[in-house]
């Protein structure tokens, strides 16, 4: 009897499980947690019988001295404890590295026939290969074992998950299969050097990569790494689609399908087709919003499933009109593409339009040829959930910035004026994308009328948009010097009448230290419109409590920035950003405090 193999655990695997999931622990969803428990249960499950065999067989053994005694089919405890552990700290990992990825976008058909082809033909033929290693009964039988048992089921997740596996980033997933490799063959080599387990000569090779390290164990930890992995990648092939069909059903459903649900629709629908045209938008979407703003792209993963996907879709209908006024060649070009905006959406919400998408329509007006490739515009308003938006907001937003086009040096026009107009503008441009957020919220979450009832989802939203406000407030004191540098000044007129300065003085010294005292009365009024505003954040649903907080404090921490930039002097170097390890922090305890 002996503790050794525990202290393998205690030193080597129980270290990282514990910090991988105290770092990721507030992220947690359910679906995560469910997802990693199927694989440890299927990992353990088919793991037992081969293990069993090995040590029946006496291809491997344990001293001892170095184990309990404690055994299951005369596996020792702590080996089956292994096999938990490596899974789990594999498949955290894997979760963690791709929480980032909107699912659904992955299932864009591409042309991987002949790859998915070749992997399946590699994969046959190394268990033919390990099926004559076995039978031979000498050195190579540990090697042709580890190939008969895992590359059959290999074969078996590549048929299933090859094609969308291949559409996936591939940093992350080999990341989540080579970090755990590579850390294991240190404990392995370790363990086997010191006598932990024994693999018995004549059954191997005897080839050592390193150290003590064998060949055998090497790919042994590599082919079960790598099994976790293409797991995971199938349950979430079968995720993607269950997400796609959640989004393209018209009205929110509030009821998630079950586990055994998406897995048999998984099993029975492997060759189904998809909206081409929709996934292409939904990749644009996520493109534009990465290129954007990386942190709102990043904040986004932390909501989940369908909400997730429309509020992208969302951003970047938001984004997408932002940059055709602002980078327009001309106010003639930028007020026509916010005409053709109020337009489209205004058919686009039309309670008389037909239920078909948008472009099937504009096709019949425009031709295909002219559609085949929609507009940026066009595409982004196609793909907005109307369903579970209203327009009002999305006009309203329109309105913002043709305010933005009222801006002119040359005429000495600035159409902030007072306070009213500073509070409007805010609104316009911020407090409505606060307001549709709100409204996919409850068109989500709120669905029970018994929890919130419409009054409460008005006062709730009516908060929202005065937080909006607050951040844009945030937004003008940072960007005073960016926004000079195309002609617009967002301090209200009447309070630069107060310190006679004028929107003219502004743009031509926009680092005058003057401008103190207006930066900071900026950040007074986003502090008492978020006071305001604020206590609202409890009332929401659990799934968005977290998530919105996290942005809304990242953009408060942004003021503070700006008020110690400017009290030790130092002048505006490109946009002031919250760094990432504060993001990073700051959302792990705005998440663990919504999931109490």
């Amino acid at each position: 009897m002996g503790f050794d193999y525990w202290l393998v655990h205690l030193i080597w695997t129980l270290p990282p499980a514990t910090l991988l999931t105290a770092a990721y622990w507030p992220f947690f969803t359910r679906l995560e947690i469910t997802k990693i428990l199927i694989l440890i249960n299927i990992a353990v499950l088919s793991t037992i019988p081969w293990d069993s065999y090995l040590i029946r067989n006496r291809i491997w053994s344990y001293p001892a001295d170095a184990v309990v005694g404690h055994k299951l089919f005369e596996i020792p405890f702590e080996e089956i404890f292994f096999f938990i552990i490596q899974t789990y700290c594999t498949s955290l990992l894997y979760v963690i590295l791709t929480k980032h990825l909107v699912l659904p976008a992955y299932l864009l058909p591409r042309k991987g026939n002949f790859t998915k082809a070749i992997g399946s033909a590699i994969l046959m033929a190394g268990t033919g290969i390990g099926i004559i290693f076995t039978s031979s009964k000498n050195h190579l039988t540990y090697l042709g074992l580890i190939l008969v048992w895992a590359l059959p089921v290999l074969a078996f997740q590549w048929l299933l998950c090859g094609n969308f596996l291949l559409a996936l980033p591939k940093r992350p997933i080999l990341l989540s299969i080579l970090l755990p490799t590579f850390y294991l063959w240190i404990v392995d080599s370790l363990s086997l050097q010191r006598g932990t387990w024994v693999i018995e000569r004549g059954t191997k090779v005897d080839i050592q990569l390193w150290g003590s390290l064998d060949l055998e164990e090497a790919v042994f930890f590599l082919v079960t790494n790598v099994m976790v992995v293409l797991g995971l990648v199938t349950v979430d092939h079968a995720l993607a689609m269950a997400e796609y069909d959640m989004v393209m059903t018209k009205p929110a459903d509030s009821h998630q399908s079950s586990i055994a649900q998406i897995f048999w629709s998984y099993m029975t629908s492997q060759w189904r087709s998809f909206d081409v045209r929709f996934l292409e938008g939904l990749n644009a979407a996520i493109e534009k919003l990465s290129q954007k703003s990386q942190s709102m792209y990043l904040g986004s993963a932390m909501f989940q499933d369908r909400l997730r996907i429309d509020l992208v879709l969302l951003y970047s209908f938001c984004r997408v009109i932002d940059d055709l006024v602002d980078e327009a060649p001309d106010s003639k070009t930028a007020q026509a593409n916010i005409k053709e905006a109020s337009q489209v959406l205004h058919w686009r919400f039309s309670t008389k339009r037909p239920t078909k998408p948008l472009y099937e329509y504009l096709e019949v007006e425009n031709g295909p040829e002219q559609t085949s490739a929609l507009t940026p515009l066009l595409s982004s308003i196609a793909l907005l959930p109307a369903s579970r938006l209203t327009l009002k907001p999305l006009l309203e937003l329109l309105s913002g910035f043709e305010m933005d086009l009222g801006f002119s040096a040359e005429k000495q026009e600035f159409p902030i004026t007072t306070e009213s107009d500073l509070q409007l503008y805010a609104h316009r441009v911020a407090g409505t994308v606060a307001s549709s957020l709100l409204e996919l919220v409850f068109s989500h979450y709120g669905m029970d009328e018994n929890k919130y009832d419409r009054a409460q989802q008005e006062r709730i939203i009516n908060s929202g948009q005065c937080m909006g406000q607050a951040l844009q407030y945030v937004n003008i004191a940072r960007d005073i010097k960016r926004d000079a540098a195309i002609s617009r000044v967002y301090i209200p007129s009447s309070w630069l009448a107060e310190e006679g300065i004028t929107p003219t003085d502004v743009l031509a010294s926009p680092d005058d230290d003057k401008l103190a005292i207006f930066e900071d009365r900026m950040l007074r009024k986003a502090n008492d419109a978020y006071e305001q505003s604020v206590g609202a954040i409890d009332e929401l649903p659990k799934e968005a409590r977290g998530p919105i907080k996290t942005t809304i404090e990242s953009y408060m921490m942004i003021g503070g920035m700006v008020r110690k930039r400017r009290q030790a002097g130092i002048k505006e170097e490109g946009k002031l950003k919250v760094p990432l390890w504060r993001r990073l922090r700051l959302a792990w305890w705005e998440m663990s405090v919504s999931h109490s």
